[in-house]
């Protein structure tokens, strides 16, 4: 019998996950009984920090696994986007001090993947973060067609040239160098639509930080 790498992978990460949110259960448990004691909150704050990077670092994992191999069916379902943005601005601006504000109407909803956009959505804000921004403003552009733009503009220092050069090649070289972005181009290759693809493209503001816009078909 041949040895299968990728189904021992697939089933070491469902179990670590699976460990992982019970970390985060008692971690929650513990954050209620240190409630009385605030000088120990900043230890919280960096436990809570740390195991909220590895949990989406494993369903990131999990999910570019299941799409490499072609067994991962994205959930392309009608959602409220605001519903799904402020969990995550509510946990950056907790754990990094990173402002996240939605310029678009909170009625807004349309049809994508929420866990992949949440993938998206992440590494974008950690790739914010890493040049030094400390504000993203999110906005939305509908098209006739059905298709629509979610746009990530932060203050940061911008993309850089190689970055900017080298837009049809996000290919991942390592944690500090390509990662998120090849993450971010895999969740949006995902949603597919009349033979389309959904992609990224980035560009630097005129007067500062970096703008990515993902574009769902």
């Amino acid at each position: 019998m041949s040895f299968d790498i990728n189904t021992l992978l697939s089933a070491q990460l469902h179990d670590l996950k699976n460990q992982m949110q019970a970390l985060l259960n008692v971690q929650s448990e513990l954050n209620d009984a240190i409630q009385m004691d605030p000088e120990q909150q900043s230890l919280m704050d960096k436990l809570q920090r740390h195991s909220n990077n590895l949990s989406h670092r494993l369903i990131e994992l999990l999910s570019i696994l299941k799409i490499q191999n072609d067994a991962f069916k994205p959930s392309i379902e009608e959602h409220w986007l605001s519903d799904t943005i402020t969990p995550l601005a509510n946990e950056f601006y907790h754990l990094h001090g990173l402002t996240i504000e939605s310029h678009f109407d909170d009625d807004f909803n349309n049809f994508y993947d929420e866990q992949l956009l949440g993938i998206a959505l992440h590494n974008a804000c950690i790739n914010s973060l890493k040049a030094g921004a400390n504000k993203v403003i999110l906005n939305v552009e509908e098209f006739a067609n059905g298709s629509w733009n979610l746009s990530v503009s932060d203050n940061g220092s911008g993309f850089s040239e190689d970055q900017l050069n080298d837009q049809n090649t996000f290919d991942p070289q390592g944690t500090e160098n390509g990662l998120g972005l090849y993450l971010i181009e895999q969740a949006l290759k995902a949603h597919k639509r009349n033979s389309q693809t959904g992609e990224i493209t980035l560009s630097n503001n005129v007067d500062e930080g970096a703008l990515l816009i993902m574009k769902f078909p």
